[in-house]
C-alpha cells in the first residue's frame, strides 16, 4: 500500500471510513478480497501470492481493519534494499488476531523491513511505524488523515493536495448496515478516486513527467517492468458493521464491486 486515507470520528454515525490505494509491480501476482488464510479465518482481504500475506484485511465480526504501507528506513536506504526473514504482509493478519491486545504483541520487529501498520475500528485508529531502529505509535486525530510511505507526513504532496478535499466530502452513512451502493456509503470518495485516476500519475520512473501529488501511480521502469496502482479498497465501519468495496480499475467508475462479508 502506498496511500491510505482515513476518516476517523468516534462521534459520527459511521466513525471509520477508509480509502486505501495499493501500488505494486504489475507482474507481482495477487488474489482479490476473500478468506484466503486457514490460520486466520477471521480475516478477509486481498492476498499477495508471492509471500502469502496481505496489504489490507478486515475482521467483519469485530468491525476492525488493518492496513500496511512500506516505510522508509532510519538511515535513508531505499526500502527494498536488504534481506529480511519475514514478510510485512504477515502483519495485518497478526494484528487482527490479537484481540484486545497490542497488535504487534509477540512480533520480533527486527525481522521486518520498515513499515507503517494502521489498525482501526469505531473506537480508535492507531498508526504503528517501524523504521528499522525504533517503533513509533501514535493515534490518528479526529478528522481525515492521509498516510503515505513517510507516515503521517503533513508536508507530503499527496497530503497537502488531497486532505482538504477528502475532509470536506467525508461520508457519514446514518444507517450503515442498511445502506447499499457506493454513493450511499462513501459519498463522493469514489468520484475523487476516479478523478485522481484521470490526472497525471505519481511516478517512480526515470523521467519527471509524474505529479508527486498524484494519488494514482504509474511508472514504466523499462524492460517491460511497470510499477502502478493495482487496486483501491473502500471501507466503512461502525461498532457492528463493516462495508467493503474494491476495484482493480480505479479509472472506471463502474468497476467497483461490493465484497460480501
Amino acid at each position: 500500500m502506498c496511500t491510505v486515507i482515513v476518516g476517523f470520528d468516534p462521534g459520527a454515525d459511521t466513525p471509520l471510513v477508509v480509502a486505501a490505494i495499493r501500488d505494486e509491480m504489475r507482474d507481482r501476482p495477487w488474489d482479490g478480497p476473500g478468506r484466503h488464510w486457514p490460520d486466520h479465518p477471521e480475516a478477509v482481504g486481498g492476498r499477495d501470492r508471492l509471500a502469502g500475506g496481505t496489504w489490507m484485511a478486515v475482521d467483519p465480526a469485530r468491525a476492525r481493519t488493518a492496513a500496511l504501507l512500506n516505510g522508509w528506513p532510519w538511515d535513508g536506504r531505499m526500502p527494498w534494499e536488504g534481506v529480511y526473514p519475514a514478510s510485512r504482509g504477515d502483519l495485518p493478519l497478526h494484528s487482527l488476531s490479537t484481540v484486545e491486545r497490542d497488535p504487534l504483541d509477540g512480533v520480533e520487529l527486527s525481522r521486518y523491513a520498515p513499515f507503517h501498520l494502521l489498525t482501526a475500528d469505531a473506537r480508535g485508529a492507531v498508526l504503528h511505524s517501524w523504521d528499522g531502529a525504533r517503533l513509533d505509535v501514535r493515534p490518528l486525530p479526529v478528522g481525515v488523515s492521509v498516510i503515505v510511505n513517510t507516515g503521517l507526513d503533513p508536508v507530503d504532496p499527496r497530503a497537502l493536495r488531497h486532505t482538504p478535499e477528502f475532509a470536506r466530502t467525508r461520508p457519514d452513512a446514518a444507517r450503515l448496515a442498511e445502506e447499499t451502493g457506493l454513493e450511499r456509503i462513501w459519498g463522493r470518495w469514489p468520484e475523487l478516486i476516479t478523478a485522481a485516476a484521470h490526472d497525471a500519475p505519481r511516478s517512480a520512473g526515470t523521467d519527471e513527467s509524474g505529479d508527486p501529488s498524484g494519488l494514482i501511480a504509474h511508472a514504466d521502469l523499462g524492460g517491460g517492468r511497470v510499477w502502478a496502482t493495482g487496486s483501491v479498497t473502500l471501507l466503512a465501519a461502525d461498532g457492528e458493521t463493516v462495508r467493503y468495496a474494491f476495484t482493480d480499475a480505479p479509472a472506471d467508475p463502474d468497476a467497483w464491486r461490493m465484497i460480501d462479508l
